[in-house]
């Protein structure tokens, strides 16, 4: 037996959900979208107006202060840095999850003033967490330094970062 869906159902979905995860506005209609597409696979009927009912959802989420795209922004930021992440990695993570450019520039006008800085203590903390270059034994750290290399490319690092971020942990 499948849940009809209802207006107040999806309310309810929307606010278990950011009880649980931070969210911007379009990951929730992403993820009330699922919620009805799954149940349209199970058999259920859907209303027409379930577009109407989303957006009516998720501007109220927002005037309720439960939603908020630059607070989302800001932690999701902190927390892919503290991870080890560049800021060209998580430009492109905020990009997927449906933020608007012009939001992301303002942003980076207002918070970002030497990315240089904060991608380098960013590279460091990866090359300390994966235990690279200078944490690494002695005999091993010349053979490795290529592969160092590539690891911190593919956290998205420039090579001028990832070469500093290297060096400047052995000094």
């Amino acid at each position: 037996m499948v849940k009809q869906i209802t207006e107040k159902r999806l309310e309810h979905i929307s606010i278990y959900y950011l009880q649980r995860y931070e969210s911007c506005a379009s990951k929730l209609k992403d993820v009330l979208y699922r919620r009805v597409l799954k149940i349209k696979m199970q058999g259920g009927e859907i209303p027409p107006q379930i577009e109407e009912w989303i957006s009516k959802i998720v501007l109220k989420m927002q005037d309720l202060g439960y939603i908020d795209d630059m607070r989302y922004i800001e932690n999701t930021v902190r927390r892919l840095q503290n991870n080890g992440k560049s800021m060209h990695y998580i430009l492109n993570k905020l990009k997927q999850d449906g933020l608007s450019s012009d939001l992301l520039d303002t942003f980076l006008q207002e918070n970002t003033s030497n990315t240089f800085q904060t991608d380098l203590q960013s590279a460091q903390r990866l090359v300390y967490k994966k235990k690279l270059g200078c944490f690494r034994n002695k005999e091993l750290q010349k053979q490795m330094y290529q592969k160092d290399l590539a690891v911190l490319a593919r956290a998205g690092f420039s090579y001028e970062i990832a070469k500093k971020a290297l060096e400047t942990l052995e000094n």
